[in-house]
C-alpha cells in the first residue's frame, strides 16, 4: 500500500496539533490549580476577616448598651442636681429674708453707748 506524501504531513501535522492542545491544556489544568489555591488562601483570609468583624460587632453592641446605660445615668444626675438647684435658690432665698429680717431688727434695736 503506498502512502500519498501530502497525506503522511497532514497526519505529522495533526499529531504536531494534537500534542500542541495536549500541552495547553496541561497548561490550562496547572493555571486553574495554581487559582484555586488562591481562592482557598482568599477565601480563608476572608473568613479570618469576617470572624474579626463579628467579634467587633459584638464589642460595639455591647459598648453601645454600656453607654446607653451611662446615658441614662447621666439623665438621672441631671434630674437630681436640677432638683438641688431648685432647693439652693429656695434655701437661698429664704437666707437673703432672714437676713433683711436681721438688718431690720438691728436698725430698731437702741444704740449701745
Amino acid at each position: 500500500m503506498t502512502t500519498d506524501p501530502g497525506m503522511g504531513r497532514r497526519v505529522t501535522r495533526l499529531e504536531n496539533d494534537t500534542e500542541s492542545l495536549i500541552e495547553l491544556v496541561t497548561e490550562v489544568r496547572s493555571t486553574q490549580d495554581e487559582h484555586t489555591s488562591r481562592f482557598d488562601r482568599i477565601e480563608s483570609t476572608l473568613t479570618g476577616h469576617t470572624s474579626l468583624l463579628v467579634g467587633a460587632e459584638s464589642t460595639l453592641t455591647e459598648h453601645t448598651s454600656l453607654l446607653a446605660g451611662a446615658e441614662s445615668t447621666l439623665t438621672e444626675h441631671t434630674s437630681l442636681l436640677a432638683g438641688a438647684e431648685s432647693t439652693l435658690t429656695e434655701h437661698t432665698s429664704r437666707f437673703d429674708r432672714i437676713d433683711t429680717m436681721l438688718d431690720e431688727l438691728v436698725r430698731r434695736l437702741p444704740e449701745l453707748s
